[in-house]
């Protein structure tokens, strides 16, 4: 085999290893909140909210499946500063790639979407026009959901929330 030829395989080969390289990262992974928030996760994030000073937080989450296939997701949030907090989410699958979801903090249903590795949520803080809108991406890596909320009041955004999530399972 000459020089040549050995290059041609070598550039071939590299090629090929190249484009199996980009592929993997440009494989779109979709939200399955069953399997992304089954087991343990913990986040850290800030708030900040119109004319107050930023608000740092950690959540610990702990998601169980149900026997009827509702997953159930206990989290424990501390604020900077100010006492523990927990709070609940149900999220069940309506069908294919569609969900429901209760949480006990919100003041009525929450809204879910899932579009490739975004979910996106959307529920009343209060009867009186205060609506968090958040929108969670699944990084390549499978470990770490990107949470971004824009809490609104009748529609005018008073406050923004960003948080890191590590997935442990």
């Amino acid at each position: 085999m000459t020089l040549s030829n050995r290059f041609v395989q070598s550039a071939l080969l590299v090629g090929m290893l190249m484009s199996q390289v980009i592929h993997s990262q440009t494989v779109t992974k979709v939200f399955v909140p069953e399997e992304v928030f089954a087991g343990h996760s913990e986040g850290e994030g800030e708030m900040l909210l119109a004319l107050r000073k930023k608000q740092l937080f950690t959540v610990t989450s702990l998601g169980t499946m149900q026997d009827d296939g509702r997953l159930t997701l206990k989290q424990e949030v501390r604020f900077e500063g100010k006492a523990l907090q927990s709070r609940s989410w149900v999220i069940w699958q309506t069908s294919p790639g569609h969900y429901s979801a209760t949480l006990t903090d919100a003041a009525g249903p929450v809204i879910v979407r899932i579009k490739g590795s975004r979910l996106t949520l959307r529920y009343p803080l209060n009867r009186w026009g205060l609506v968090m809108h958040q929108t969670l991406d699944l990084t390549k890596d499978d470990q770490t959901v990107v949470n971004s909320g824009d809490i609104r009041f009748l529609g005018v955004s008073i406050g923004t929330l960003r948080e890191t999530i590590k997935l442990k399972h």
